[in-house]
């Protein structure tokens, strides 16, 4: 498998696994105290991308419940998950792009060489 093809790949790996974390964010929203988690990108050497989860410990917005107790939200914001998302999806359609390139190349390179 070429290189750009694997870099290609961890692209699409990271994007479902950004999806994956504000969607667990976005079903956690009503949770009081939930913290949110956090996707992060880092580079590789070989010109890829890998995707690791990390916590938001930001307190959520205080309010009063039925019973007249102080109760922490959760801080989840549904914008920001939403633009996650619009991310995460425009991510997944270059690397699915580029896959798809970097495989044309190698045929057309076969037919040449065959």
């Amino acid at each position: 498998m070429s290189l750009s093809s694997m870099s290609s790949i961890s692209g699409i790996k990271a994007a479902f696994g950004i999806m994956g974390v504000s969607s667990h964010n976005t079903a956690n929203l009503n949770t009081n105290g939930f913290k949110k988690q956090t996707s992060n990108l880092h580079e590789e050497i070989t010109g890829g991308v890998t995707h690791t989860v990390g916590k938001n410990t930001e307190p959520g917005t205080m309010y009063l419940d039925a019973d007249g107790n102080m109760v922490e939200s959760s801080n989840v914001d549904v914008a920001e998950e939403a633009g996650s998302r619009i991310g995460a999806q425009n991510l997944l359609s270059a690397n699915l792009k580029a896959l798809k390139v970097a495989d044309e190349m190698q045929k057309s390179l076969l037919d040449i060489l065959l």
